[in-house]
């Protein structure tokens, strides 16, 4: 049941984030509530040249991530959870050095997944 909530609040940060950039899309002036400064901003990473892969944007591929994990973690598909869990990770180690190191700002909706991401793994293996 953990692993279902964390993955639903994941789906609804990653919602939130998918509506701040469409939002801004739409409006170039908008400013979301999670830009504090230039140094903690979360319209930087969405921005950059990083914050799409494969043509989606990552908050896109956020809210499929956590739909399959709740999915998995609803059908007790551990293994397929695990392996899906642990790519997770991964992909949050890599998207935080480039948020940290290239982008140079702190995203606290980026960084609330990420911790999300830590604390699913942790549950699997805990």
């Amino acid at each position: 049941m953990t692993i279902i909530i964390l993955a639903c609040i994941g789906f609804c940060i990653s919602l939130y984030a998918y509506f701040v950039e469409s939002k801004m899309k739409a409006d170039p002036t908008y400013k979301p509530a999670c830009d504090i400064n230039d140094r903690f901003s979360c319209s930087k990473p969405i921005n950059s040249q990083y914050g799409a892969i494969f043509f989606l944007s990552n908050s896109v591929w956020g809210m499929i991530y956590y739909v399959g994990v709740a999915t998995l973690a609803y059908m007790h598909a551990h293994s397929a959870l695990l392996t899906l869990v642990i790519a997770g990770v991964i992909g949050s180690v890599l998207l935080a050095y480039l948020l940290y190191f290239k982008i140079k700002t702190i995203c606290v909706v980026c960084t609330s997944l990420y911790i999300i991401n830590i604390l699913l793994l942790l549950r699997m293996v805990l």
